[in-house]
């Protein structure tokens, strides 16, 4: 089976998501207490559910989509209101029919986990089936379905475990779009480590920092490098290796060292280049 599937009253919550977790535990909750309908399942939420639900109701051995949400929709483009789950021509609906089949037969929700071929690298579809009883002979599957990435997860995992110092800050401009300042937004560990700083990141400029207080950096930020290799700037306690991104920029801070001179731009005190300037 081409689907990671877990059936039974409860799954591991670190798969979940918050709003399937909220679904999970009132669909228990109003089936424990004979209250479970359709409606009361859905209503009075403040997660936002529609876009990201399919309702299908039993026709015989087979599913007819009675309502698509627009998520459901865009993902799956051939899951539409009024078809039939077997009309569907994609290479998970044996798969699917089976684990629908299965939640009908014994009224137990399930957990669904897929790759999908128009998702991004590093995402999986999850979706959960919780079963309504209609009448004698039919009942509904109440299927919520997400988009989950772990791409960002892992590459802040990698970030802040890094050896190398590195902190990312989104450029403070000017009137003249001219880069002024930094806000950090990220700092690794050996960044902490090293700059010795021990509190909290929120609203934090780099002029801030210590080490950069006096360093008139941010005009040569962006500036065209020759050759196009990587941009080092000079500091009294450490090189800066600067990392160009679209929206922000990253500095890797590496312990000063005796460098070829002809690889690195040294860099001037702010209140050295004015008083240059006065005389």
């Amino acid at each position: 089976m081409a689907l990671e599937v877990i059936l039974g009253a409860s799954i591991p919550r670190e798969l979940t998501t918050p709003t399937m977790e909220f679904l999970w535990a009132k669909w228990k909750t109003l089936k424990a207490t004979n209250h479970l309908t359709l409606q009361r399942l859905t209503e009075e939420s403040r997660h936002s559910l529609r876009p990201n639900l399919a309702y299908l109701m039993s026709s015989g051995d087979n599913f007819a989509y009675l309502y698509v949400g627009e998520a459901v929709q865009a993902g799956h483009g051939n899951a539409q209101s009024g078809n039939m789950v077997s009309d569907n021509t994609g290479p998970r609906t044996s798969d699917f029919m089976q684990v629908y089949r299965q939640v009908a037969s014994t009224m137990m929700p399930a957990f669904v986990r897929f790759s999908g071929e128009s998702l991004q690298p590093g995402q999986l579809w999850i979706r959960i089936i919780l079963p309504i009883q209609i009448a004698e002979e039919s009942l509904m599957l109440v299927c919520y379905s997400e988009v989950a990435s772990h791409q960002n997860e892992v590459y802040e995992q990698l970030f802040r475990t890094a050896p190398d110092a590195m902190l990312i800050a989104c450029p403070i401009c000017n009137d003249a779009g001219h880069t002024t300042d930094g806000w950090v937004t990220m700092m690794n560990d050996r960044a902490c480590e090293m700059l010795g700083h021990t509190t909290g990141i929120a609203n934090l400029r780099l002029s801030e920092i210590p080490q950069f207080k006096n360093i008139d950096l941010w005009g040569r930020l962006y500036a065209p490098r020759p050759g196009g290799g990587p941009q080092i700037l000079k500091t009294d306690d450490f090189d800066l290796e600067v990392l160009r991104f679209p929206h922000a920029f990253g500095l890797r801070l590496k312990q000063r060292m005796l460098a070829e001179v002809n690889e690195a731009i040294p860099l001037a005190p702010a209140s050295s280049k004015r008083e240059r300037a006065s005389s």
